[in-house]
């Protein structure tokens, strides 16, 4: 099984995919309407219409993997894009909560420590 970390980066599909199109489909769905690399080991998510199913696409070595869920009740929450893009990149936490049936609406983050970008750094050295 492939350990998702928030090393991986996540996209979610925000339209509707046809789950009976599998592996091809969706290859084409990373493909053509989201534009990017299916092989670049990015993690790619996508729902049903009726939204109780969701499934994740990522490549590991030596092929494609696809995992799925499907809910017995309700459904699962899906961002949407304000701009309407049908590519949406979504945090790990997110990810998380979404899995999990938490309300992305209520979650708060307190303010921490982030140590600055390396870009950061050489632009306050510069000055």
């Amino acid at each position: 099984m492939i350990p998702f970390t928030s090393g991986h980066r996540y996209f979610m599909y925000t339209g509707v995919a046809d789950f009976r199109k599998s592996y091809d489909g969706l290859f084409g769905i990373i493909k053509t309407i989201m534009q990017s690399n299916p092989l670049s080991g990015d993690v790619y998510l996508f729902t049903n219409k009726r939204r109780n199913q969701i499934r994740m696409m990522v490549y590991d070595t030596g092929g494609l993997v696809l995992l799925s869920k499907r809910l017995d009740r309700g459904t699962f929450e899906i961002l949407e894009s304000q701009s309407g893009l049908l590519k949406l990149s979504i945090s790990w936490t997110q990810l998380m909560c979404i899995m999990q049936g938490i309300k992305l609406q209520s979650i708060r983050y307190r303010k921490m420590f982030r140590p600055p970008k390396q870009s950061d750094e050489v632009t306050h050295k510069k000055m």
